[in-house]
Order: structure tokens, then C-alpha cells, then sequence
């Protein structure tokens, strides 16, 4: 395999290089942004893996959201023209987000939604794991398990492995009252989605993939111990170390939508830093400073696969 690429959703710049996992710190690094719209703005995790992995904007791809798809830009555009002066955190509360959501959610995206390629289906005999925005799996010349949202559980393309899998991999857990039950079970999930990734990989002889750990922003949404903190980035460095050592790719590239921090309000323990994106990777040629550049890198670096 020429390159695997690795999302760590939420990872942050500032915590990696404060924490320095062994096999992060090993990688070229540096910080990745978001397109320009969101350089000020709390960039959510649809739409930033959909530009990620199209090359497009969000303007033109149009997942404004995991909660919902851009869907009248004029009245977006107007709203945008003053939604920075909106506290992000009132009285505890999401005022901005929450702004957002009664004005422009309507439904969550789903894959055929969106009218680009994503980058496994530019590569022949891929692998797409858990990215967002990626169900239900549209049909294409490799392996697709998808991400969030669905409605009750991840689909599989093809048909002919999903049983194979979900007897090994349950799918992200339900977020319950019980906040020790619901953390203990995310790293419950987490190894057993490294145990399907690889069966896959024995299965499959792939020229590519992309993988999603959604772990690290889902845990720090619910934790404040730093101590703890540090054990999930530990545990998903380790895991990504794992996977390499057992796929043995020519290259790695790690990925983050947004970074994370601190910021108590309403249900979540920290909020989206749109500042602290990471990426790094074995080969410096493959880091670009922005979330726009990284289809057109990839399908260029696995040009004539």
C-alpha cells in the first residue's frame, strides 16, 4: 500500500505537541486550517471531513453540518454577514451554534447528497472508514464502512462482508447518563474497529485508504482530567502505530477536522478550536496548510495506482 491516511477527529495541535505520543512526534507536523469561511468560526466536523476528502468548499459541497445540509445560502450568507458578534458561549450555552441549528438544520446529510467524488473513489481498491457524511455507502471499486450520521447503525459496501464485521465491530456507542459506562465503552469500540480494519486488511489487498477514529472528540466532550486526556491521544497513537505496523504502508498521513479545548458549556466539557487541526505524516510532501489542498495532494501522490 502506497499511503494510509488517518483521521483523528478533534485531535489538537497544542495537545499533541504538549503530550508528544512516540509515534506522532516521529511524523513531519504541523497545524491544518479550514477554508477561509471558517477561520473564525467553530468548523464542524461534516463539513470539514466533506471538504477533506472533495477538495470542495463547503459552498459547493454543501454539508454545512452533521446536523444538516447548506440549503438556502442567501439567507446563510446574510446570517453570516453578522453571526460573529454572537458569543459563542452565553450563560453556558452554544448561542452561535444554536443560532445555526434553527435556522439552516433540517435533516442530516447523507452520502448521495453530495454531487463530488469523494478521494477512495478516485483510487481504484480502497478503503473508507467512518468517515462523516458517508452513509449510506454508495457502491464504488473497493470498501466502504460508514460514519456518522446514520440513523440506527453503519452501513457496509459490500453487502457480502457485513456480517463478517459487525460481529467484530458494534459501531460508535449511544452517548447514555451514565458517563463512566458511555467512556468505557468508547475505548471498547475503538479496539474493536482496530480488530475489523485488520481482518479487512487480510482480506483485501488495498492500494488506499482512509480510516476515521472518532475517539478523541468524543471523549473530550465528555472529560475534563487531563490525565485521562492524555491516556485516549496515548491510546489512539498507539492504535495508529499498531495498524501501521501491521498494514506496513510506504507512507502515513494523519489528519484532524478541528482541534479541541476547554470551554465548559452546555453538554460538552470542551468545544471545536477551528485553529488546531493537525496533520503530519512520513513524507513532507504530502503536508499542506490547508483542508482544501489535501484531495488534490492525495489523488496527485497515488496518480497512477
Amino acid at each position: 500500500m502506497k499511503l494510509l491516511t488517518i483521521g483523528w477527529d478533534g485531535a489538537t495541535f497544542n495537545h499533541l505537541e504538549k503530550i508528544k505520543p512516540s509515534f506522532y512526534s516521529s511524523l513531519y507536523r504541523d497545524i491544518l486550517l479550514p477554508e477561509p469561511f471558517w477561520s473564525n468560526r467553530e468548523i464542524d466536523s461534516g463539513a470539514a471531513w466533506t471538504t477533506i476528502t472533495t477538495g470542495k468548499s463547503m459552498f459547493e459541497h454543501k454539508v454545512l453540518s452533521i446536523g444538516g445540509m447548506l440549503e438556502n445560502e442567501r439567507l446563510f450568507m446574510l446570517f453570516s454577514k453578522f453571526d460573529r458578534v454572537i458569543p459563542r458561549n452565553f450563560r453556558g450555552r452554544p448561542a452561535r451554534i444554536w443560532l445555526r441549528s434553527k435556522l439552516f438544520y433540517k435533516n442530516p446529510p447523507f452520502a448521495n447528497e453530495i454531487k463530488f467524488p469523494r478521494i477512495w473513489e478516485k483510487i481504484p481498491n480502497s478503503l473508507a472508514w467512518s468517515v462523516p457524511v458517508t452513509h449510506p455507502p454508495r457502491p464504488y471499486n473497493g470498501v466502504i464502512i460508514s460514519g456518522i450520521p446514520y440513523p440506527d447503525s453503519y452501513g457496509v459496501h459490500p453487502k457480502s462482508i457485513d456480517g463478517k464485521i459487525r460481529n467484530i465491530f458494534q459501531g460508535e456507542p449511544v452517548r447514555g447518563d451514565d458517563l463512566r459506562v458511555y467512556k468505557a465503552e468508547l475505548f471498547e469500540q475503538h479496539f474493536k474497529e482496530v480488530e475489523a480494519i485488520k481482518w479487512l486488511f487480510k482480506r483485501y489487498n488495498f492500494n488506499f485508504a482512509f480510516i476515521v477514529f472518532v475517539i478523541l472528540d468524543r471523549f473530550m466532550h465528555v472529560e475534563s482530567d487531563w490525565r485521562k486526556i492524555k491516556k485516549a491521544y496515548e491510546t489512539v497513537d498507539s492504535s495508529t502505530k499498531e495498524l501501521v505496523e501491521f498494514i506496513n504502508p510506504e507512507n502515513v498521513l494523519i489528519l484532524s477536522d478541528h482541534g479541541m479545548k476547554k470551554e465548559r458549556r452546555a453538554k460538552w466539557e470542551h468545544v471545536h478550536d477551528e485553529k488546531q487541526g493537525i496533520i503530519a505524516s512520513s513524507s513532507s510532501e504530502l503536508l499542506v496548510k490547508n483542508q482544501l489542498e489535501i484531495f488534490g495532494r492525495i489523488t496527485g501522490f497515488m496518480s497512477g495506482v
